[in-house]
């Protein structure tokens, strides 16, 4: 007696086998260039309902017992990560370009040299304590990979000009 799978079942199998493959082959590449941000903008930690929020509130709340050492860290967070994969990484930085609430035409700049030879990896620009209590709140602001003095890829607020 000879069994055969149904039709119906093969055809349903080889299809989720054609579409999964699809999903596998597709880019798992990551961005040359992204930027996650945090505006931490009270010492009061959020209720229970948001915990991703409440847990980077408490990472970066972590070790402040005082008011004042609370307070000190409000502001704004934003760490860049870059993937310079396929080059050869040599004379390259992440530059962050902001603007201030209290000074919106004056863009303010910091950068970080990436070692030679690292193709991947974050940084952290933190604007918190005195520059963020005369600042003010952050209003826009630029990320750029740069090696060999050209530009490779930018990211931006809504807001950058």
């Amino acid at each position: 007696m000879h069994h055969s799978f149904p039709a119906f079942l093969t055809s349903a199998l080889l299809g989720l086998a054609c579409s999964v493959s699809l999903v596998s082959c597709g880019s798992s590449e990551k961005p040359p260039l992204a930027v996650r941000q945090l505006h931490l903008d009270s010492e009061k930690v959020v209720d229970d309902n948001a915990e991703m929020v409440r847990g980077e509130q408490l990472y970066r709340l972590q070790g402040a017992v005082t008011t004042e050492e609370r307070m000190s860290r409000l502001g704004h967070y934003y760490t860049v990560y870059w993937n310079d994969l396929g080059s050869d990484v040599r004379d390259a930085k992440v530059v962050f370009d902001y603007q201030q609430a209290t000074s919106a035409s004056k863009t303010i700049t910091r950068s970080v040299t990436i070692p030679d030879g690292q193709s991947s990896g974050s940084v952290e620009f933190k604007i918190i304590g005195e520059a963020y209590q005369q600042g003010g709140r952050v209003l826009a602001w630029r990320a750029r990979l740069i090696r060999g003095g050209k530009v490779v890829a930018v990211k931006r607020s809504y807001l950058w000009r």
